[in-house]
């Protein structure tokens, strides 16, 4: 069965070069001419992949974006941001709001090929990986026969107080457990062979951690700790699987979660290997401060030691305060009572951009 592609962009010499090019590739594809027209598209037809320019009339491609991350249906179709060269420093935007990938124009249709089928690719392996944990094993065939008792298992998943530094799992342990937070604020983190720690992720309140490990092994790849009292919600294995088994849409957001999941992480071994120290530590303050932001907040004061600043940004904690100190000194943040508060936020966008 062919893919079928979404091309919104209101240039139509540009849409329609895009659209020949993926139909030479054997694709099927629909397009629009802006963001409104293409929201009517992608609601009323099974989509696979949606390409998208950024500056359009009527809706923009942000706009588009949000609608469809809103949307139950549509929120786990891939979706390309395109914009025109010299407009690179959209990027981040685009990436912030949950883009899965960019492309700059023009761009030929060997780089436009090779980024569709790497995201229909990974979709695809992410859709048989869910398959095939859910035909696995008989006992599974036995947890999907008892999904009529979902209601009631719902009622027993445990919500468990957790101090802060307290530890949910270890680095190695066996994954049985799926992680919602209710309140509070957790990190996970790996070790390397000299005992130094890398922050892999932070969680806040509204986020689920721990599928990974659920769905890819049998044991986590990380150690789990809440960073200030938190209240979580321990959702069993089987009770995990009954739910992606019998709800498509639930499925679907896991899988997008996933997908989002694996850009970050190449994005920050790129940065690891590349990017200069006051650049990682920009990205570290910046990332911090998403997960600690209050809805409309401008400006934020958040709690935060030099040495989580420099797990996240892989740097000794002596380059990080050196930093810091420099950050301060020019005026972008300030630095009290073991809390920072970014005063130029987008001074900062431009050192990480």
């Amino acid at each position: 069965m062919k893919s079928s592609i979404l091309v919104i962009d209101d240039n139509s010499a540009t849409r329609t070069s895009i659209c020949e090019i993926l139909q030479l590739a054997d694709y099927k594809v629909l397009q629009a001419c802006d963001g409104k027209a293409g929201l009517e598209v992608a609601r009323a037809n099974q989509l696979d992949l949606i390409l998208c320019d950024i500056t359009m009339p009527v809706l923009d491609g942000y706009g588009v974006l949000l609608a469809i991350q809103n949307n139950p249906d549509l929120q786990s179709i891939p979706f390309i941001f395109m914009t025109s060269k010299g407009q690179e420093n959209l990027y981040r935007t685009a990436m912030d709001l949950g883009a899965d990938d960019f492309l700059v124009k023009p761009f030929n249709g060997e780089s436009l090929l090779k980024v569709v089928s790497a995201h229909l690719r990974k979709i695809e392996i992410l859709r048989r990986a869910l398959d095939k944990k859910r035909g696995v094993t008989h006992e599974f065939e036995e947890e999907a026969a008892e999904a009529k008792e979902k209601d009631e298992k719902a009622d027993k998943h445990h919500v468990k107080q957790f101090n802060k530094g307290e530890y949910l799992y270890h680095e190695g342990d066996r994954a049985e457990h799926l992680y919602f937070i209710v309140s509070g604020k957790v990190k996970t983190s790996k070790i390397n062979y000299w005992g130094k720690e890398f922050i892999t992720d932070i969680f806040k309140e509204g986020d689920y951690f721990g599928y990974l490990a659920l769905l890819d092994s049998h044991k986590y790849e990380e150690s789990a700790v809440a960073i200030d009292s938190s209240r979580i919600e321990i959702i069993p294995r089987k009770d995990f699987f009954d739910l992606l088994h019998t709800n498509g849409s639930v499925a679907d957001s896991f899988i997008k979660m996933i997908s989002q999941k694996l850009d970050i992480s190449h994005e920050k071994l790129l940065s690891l290997a590349y990017d200069s120290a006051r650049k990682k530590v920009a990205e570290a303050l910046l990332y911090i401060h998403r997960k600690y932001q209050i809805t409309g907040a401008n400006e934020l004061a958040f709690p935060v030691k030099r040495e989580i600043i420099s797990s996240i940004a892989g740097l000794s904690p002596e380059s990080v305060s050196r930093n810091l100190t420099e950050m301060s000194q020019e005026g972008l943040i300030k630095v009290y009572d073991r809390k920072i508060k970014i005063i130029d936020r987008k001074k900062l966008e431009d050192i990480r951009n």
